[in-house]
């Protein structure tokens, strides 16, 4: 007989995107600019489901030493290397490279829609479980802490503050997470929280 968490992710599988969907064809959301100058770069990250002790999803903090988003929660991933076939390879490059979970480890379930941030890069999750209890080192460089996420605070909708906020002279939305010690912001809580909607809003 299938687990709680093993039928929670058959559910999930069956409303998520196909990993093999074109990116260009999966719906898009995120930050609208009011110009048509909008040209945002592809990046890619990984939603890592961990399932024991239970069912997670793992976060990092990024070094304070980072050019971009120091100090702030993230979801291991980054930017399209060129040539490198995408989003997938994106994911699992930069998963291993930020915590050091092997490719091997990682088994892809499907995709969420894309997601614009404001800082310009256009974002494909890609979610995915991680098998047995992988052991994670965090690149010094880049990650100044990992941590888990319990699946059951994402799942929560009381977990979640939406805010709307003007920059630049133009409004638009921001999702918050409650964290005893974090805070979890911008692209990481919006995409945490379409996840939550994946799992939780029935299918139309």
């Amino acid at each position: 007989m299938k687990t709680e968490a093993a039928l929670q992710l058959d559910e999930l599988v069956a409303r998520l995107h196909s990993p093999d969907t074109p990116h260009e064809r999966l719906p898009l959301g995120g930050f609208r600019p009011v110009h048509d100058r909008w040209n945002p770069r592809p990046a890619a990250v990984l939603i890592p489901i961990v399932q024991e002790p239970e069912p997670a999803i793992i976060l990092t903090v990024r070094s304070r030493r980072m050019a971009l988003h120091a100090g702030q929660v993230a979801l291991p991933g980054g930017r399209r290397e060129s040539k490198e076939s995408f989003p997938l390879a994106t994911a699992l490059r930069e998963t291993s490279e930020e915590i050091g979970i092997d490719a091997g480890m990682v088994s892809v379930h499907g995709l969420l829609d894309r997601f614009d941030t404001i800082t310009g890069y256009r974002i494909v999750p890609v979610v995915a479980t991680i098998d047995g209890t992988p052991e994670m080192r965090p690149c010094p460089r880049e990650v100044e802490t990992i941590f888990t996420l319990p699946m059951a605070t994402v799942l929560d909708p009381d977990s979640y503050r939406h805010h709307r906020v003007t920059r630049g002279g133009h409004s638009h939305d921001l999702v918050t997470m409650a964290h005893p010690r974090w805070m979890i912001w911008g692209a990481t809580a919006a995409i945490l929280h379409q996840f939550h909607l994946k799992m939780t809003v029935p299918n139309d």
